[in-house]
């Protein structure tokens, strides 16, 4: 073998071993939300002010913030198998918060811009509009929508009236059930509605009778979720922070949790996943299983823009958008970062750095052998030389 080739497989190994180092040091370092499986690029003056998972289908909200006379109509996007299958048009804006999902309907509120005259306008008409799973549209009523929830068989709006507020009860046909004349934000899980007014929760079955008020744990009640087995998670807001708290559902402060500043939260069957800068996946006793913090050097302050996010049913995808939409694997589910979830992995470690440590390997043990090859070729002729040097000498003695 030529001395060219000794040296190629020399070099080609130390290539190989500083290009295996430098893959794994990038992937320690890159946050594995960023190993996006899908995304969808919006320009800044489009927003996502809702997003969620219904059945294998990412439904998501998205609603003009651009200033113009003439607004761009939202669109209502239904995302499957990294394909847009269906796209509904909107009125242009939207509250934060009017969005929302459940296994049979699709709930939000929207509305538009009416001009009085040259440089008057309101906004107006306002919408509550359900739809079905595939997107057509089962009904809509004029209401100002600010705050919603839907769960089972029911919608819980709130909207505001002169000098106050309401909030309203449908089913999934359309029919307003009960309503009451206050409320801020509003829950429900299908046979609960939560209602926060004025730093209480009051709790109500689904034909509207109270069932209990609870006292705020600290500072201001923002968002409140309701589980299936009637947990309720609620953020707070004080001067010292925000909170996060899960009671019970006899409604008695199981935990509390402080974070930087909560935008968002999303609860599943075995997660509690809260956005504030950075995302934390928390269980339902309050551990952190994982957050994405230390690959931000400055969070709080300076953190990743996730915006609204969602988690599937089957706990093994997150979702979320701002001027964007992206789609990652939960990395509770991809211990490796290769992008693939480890229990559908053929290989169960991270692809990448296994295709490179193998080529590495394969062409290390080449590269002793031709090394070890030549080395004992050199052996054998410099014994040759020194039996023929030892031959002359002795032949003349």
């Amino acid at each position: 073998m030529s001395k060219k080739i000794r040296i190629l497989l020399n070099i080609l190994f130390i290539f190989l071993i500083f290009w295996t180092l430098n893959y794994w040091e990038e992937t320690s370092k890159r946050d594995p939300l960023l190993d996006r499986i899908y995304r969808l690029d919006l320009s800044l003056e489009w927003d996502v002010d809702g997003i969620g998972f219904q059945n294998d289908t990412l439904v998501v909200k998205v609603t003009y913030h651009g200033l113009s006379r003439n607004p761009k109509n939202g669109s209502l996007l239904f995302i499957r198998d990294g394909k847009i299958v269906r796209n509904v048009t909107l009125l242009p804006f939207d509250d934060f918060g009017t969005f929302d999902l459940s296994k049979d309907v699709i709930a939000l509120g929207t509305y538009s811009i009416k001009w009085l005259d040259e440089s008057t306008f309101t906004f107006s008409p306002f919408y509550l509009i359900a739809y079905s799973p595939t997107g057509s549209e089962l009904w809509r009523k004029e209401f100002n929508v600010t705050s919603l929830s839907t769960a089972g068989d029911l919608i819980v709006a709130r909207g505001y009236v002169r000098n106050g507020s309401v909030v309203k009860v449908f089913d999934v046909r359309g029919n307003e059930l009960w309503g009451l004349a206050f409320g801020e934000n509003v829950a429900t899980n299908g046979k609960t509605i939560a209602v926060t007014e004025k730093g209480k929760i009051y709790l109500f079955s689904r034909e509207g009778n109270l069932i209990k008020t609870i006292e705020p744990w600290k500072g201001t009640v923002g968002s409140v979720e309701l589980t299936d087995d009637g947990r309720l998670v609620v953020t707070f807001y004080s001067k010292e922070g925000s909170y996060l708290g899960v009671y019970s559902e006899n409604g008695s402060l199981l935990w509390t949790k402080n974070f930087s500043r909560i935008r968002d939260f999303a609860i599943s069957q075995n997660y509690i996943l809260v956005y504030d800068g950075a995302l934390h996946i928390l269980d339902w006793s309050g551990k952190v299983l994982w957050d994405n913090t230390r690959y931000y050097p400055l969070y709080p302050e300076v953190g990743i823009a996730l915006g609204r996010i969602a988690i599937s049913g089957d706990e093994k995808f997150i979702a979320y958008g701002s001027s964007e939409v992206s789609l990652a694997i939960n990395p509770l589910f991809d211990h490796d970062k290769d992008g693939i979830i480890d229990e559908d992995d053929p290989i169960p470690f991270n692809n990448g750095i296994f295709y490179r440590a193998l080529l590495t390997i394969v062409v290390g043990i080449a590269a002793i052998w031709v090394n070890r090859r030549e080395l004992q070729k050199s052996r054998e002729e410099a014994r040759k030389k020194y039996e023929e040097i030892k031959n002359s000498l002795d032949s003349k003695l």
